[in-house]
Order: C-alpha cells, then sequence, then structure tokens
C-alpha cells in the first residue's frame, strides 16, 4: 500500500508528537521528581500541543498531482503525431535568442540530424543544411512568466544555470524535491528526484518514448530553454527517462556548436 505524500506541516507535526513522548519517557525513567523533571513534562506537554495544532490546521495538497500532470500531455503527443506523419524524425532543438537574428528561444525540430547550421525561417524550413520545423517550445509561457514575475537574470557560467534550474524546480515550481544538474563536456544531465508529475511522464512515455525527444513537456523544454539561454548555445534533447518507481526523471542535453 502506498501512502500519500505528507505536506510538511503535517510532517513537523509527527515529530513534535514524537519529541513530547521522548520527553515523558525519559522523565518516568529517570524517576529525578526534581525540578528537571517537571520542566521536561511541561516541555513535552507544549510539544503535544504544538503537535496537535499544526496537525489540525494543515491541509493536504491544493491540486491533485495526477490530473495537474496530465494537462499537457495530449498537445504533446498530438505534434510528435503530426512530426511522424511529416516524416519529420530528428530530436527537438532549441535555438536561443540572439542566433540567427532571433527575438526569443525556438524551438526546431529537424527532418534528421542536426549539425547546428544557420536555421532561417518561422515555420517549416527546407534549406540544403538544415530541414524540419520550427515552433515556440511548449515551456514558452512559462519561461516568460518566470522570467518577468521574478525578475530572473539567467546566468552564463554553466554552475550558476545548474544551481538556476535547481531553484527554479524545487523553490519557484516546487515540481520535485531535489534537483540536480551534471555537465561533462557538451552533455548536459538533470535529474528531478520526487518528480510530482511523474504522471505525465509516464502518460506521454507509454504512447512512445519519442515523444520526450522530438517535443519535450513543457518542464523539459523550460529547463532546456534556460540552458539555451545562458550557453547561448543551440541544445538538443537526446534523452527523458522517467522511473515511476524512484518518482524520478532524467534529462539529457547535448550543447551543439
Amino acid at each position: 500500500m502506498k501512502f500519500p505524500r505528507l505536506n510538511p506541516y503535517y510532517k513537523a507535526s509527527l515529530v513534535l508528537v514524537a519529541a513530547a513522548v521522548i520527553l515523558v519517557a525519559v522523565a518516568i525513567l529517570t524517576d529525578r521528581r526534581d525540578l528537571t523533571s517537571a520542566a521536561m513534562v511541561i516541555s513535552s506537554m507544549v510539544c503535544l500541543i504544538t503537535g496537535i495544532f499544526l496537525a489540525t490546521f494543515s491541509s493536504s495538497e491544493p491540486l491533485d498531482t495526477r490530473f495537474v500532470s496530465l494537462l499537457s500531455v495530449q498537445g504533446c503527443i498530438n505534434l510528435c503525431s503530426a512530426c511522424a506523419d511529416l516524416g519529420i524524425s530528428g530530436n527537438a532543438c532549441f535555438l536561443p535568442a540572439g542566433r540567427d537574428g532571433r527575438t526569443r528561444t525556438m524551438q526546431f525540430i529537424p527532418v534528421a540530424g542536426y549539425d547546428g547550421s544557420p536555421v532561417q525561417g518561422d515555420s517549416f524550413i527546407a534549406t540544403p543544411n538544415a530541414a524540419g520545423l520550427v515552433t515556440v517550445p511548449s515551456g514558452e509561457l512559462l519561461y516568460r512568466e518566470i522570467r518577468e514575475q521574478e525578475h530572473l537574470v539567467i546566468p552564463k557560467e554553466m554552475p550558476d544555470i545548474a544551481t538556476l534550474l535547481s531553484e527554479v524546480g524545487v523553490e519557484v515550481l516546487e515540481i520535485a524535491d531535489k534537483v540536480t544538474t551534471d555537465s561533462n563536456g557538451p552533455v548536459i544531465t538533470v535529474t528531478m528526484e520526487v518528480y510530482r508529475l511523474i504522471g505525465g511522464c509516464m502518460a506521454v512515455s507509454a504512447e512512445s518514448p519519442k515523444c520526450c525527444t522530438t517535443n519535450p513537456c513543457p518542464v523539459c523544454s523550460l529547463f532546456a530553454c534556460f540552458v539555451a539561454e545562458g550557453t547561448g548555445r543551440v541544445v538538443q534533447v537526446e534523452r527523458c527517462s522517467p522511473d515511476a518507481d524512484e518518482e524520478r526523471v532524467t534529462a539529457v542535453f547535448t550543447l551543439l556548436p
């Protein structure tokens, strides 16, 4: 049986109740019957009352993440299906603002492979060096909202970008308990632990694992936009692997020349 995730206030109340039990047990076992024992009993009562207060007024998660995680799934699948029908099978690439005269970060889905060559155009591209579909990233609105509302300045160095991804995932969006970023040359691996939207990832993966690399969900798209904007380089999605048992998602990106 899998128990629902407890919110932080309820966890704190359990800790306080446990502390109250320990304090009373120590007072009884030591049997000092002095001022110290009296102080421990009073402290246990304070912990118990505070714990009960927190447990009473704490509430469950305001939204059921099972349903929230599915909100963007069908849109991602639909675009992937359209790309497959058009013979577009490459991995999504994120073109940073300022590259090829673009004013904002865009997503390019190549027909096959892509080497970072200039991409000119706003929708269907068919040139000797690059062919595919240019679209607005699925995480664009989220990306813009965070930048404007949080007055975000995207750093240029990879260690600072890694810190940014962790802060956005854990503190701003609160979609994961931990976000870690490892970079090994041009390869960047982002791991989200206790990912709350894992249900959506599993639904997309069940349809086709290729969907995650052809048209990533808003969260992976958002992270790719941050990396592309910070480094000024094209970011290609290599792999996105959800693990339902561990509630973990691992996304692998590559920086193209």
